[in-house]
């Protein structure tokens, strides 16, 4: 009974012209997109492909083998801000990469982390969050990677 109760309301509303049968109520949550969008369709993520390796990693070794590469495709050209957090919510480490940079630009984009902190130290074996901030004129989207440190 609700829903006939729902469509009646609905046919009286588009009667009347107070909801036009192509309006839509829903709204665009941050983070979607609507440039170029195909009606119907999904928005595009801002970010995709979020991922680091090797994962964990061994900071004590030399070389390839005691770094992580953190990469990431950009949908377009955004200011990217990467901030580095221990377990207990500590800022370790952070990146700040410009809009069409090295960082921040179309397509992939990628970096290392050596497993040091802000003052060159190696950091603890444990559990970390990589926290990418990706700004745009249109909206903010946050994501969220957990990286591993072994010894």
């Amino acid at each position: 009974m609700k829903n006939a109760t729902l469509i009646i309301a609905t046919l009286v509303f588009i009667s009347q012209g107070v909801l036009r049968a192509d309006s839509n109520p829903v709204h665009l949550l941050p983070g979607m997109m609507t440039a170029n969008a195909t009606p119907g369709a999904l928005p595009q993520a801002l970010i995709s492909d979020l991922t680091n390796a090797p994962n964990p990693f061994d900071s004590r070794r030399s070389g390839l083998a005691g770094e992580t590469q953190i990469s990431y495709q950009l949908l377009k050209d955004a200011e990217v801000s990467i901030a580095l957090y221990d377990l207990l919510g500590h800022r370790v480490r952070g990146w700040d990469f410009t809009a069409g940079a090295s960082g921040g630009r179309q397509g992939l984009n990628a970096f290392v982390w050596d497993g040091t902190n802000e003052a060159g130290q190696k950091v603890s074996k444990g559990g970390y969050l990589a926290e990418i901030v990706i700004e745009t004129p249109e909206t903010t989207v946050t994501a969220v990677r957990k990286i591993g440190v072994i010894h």
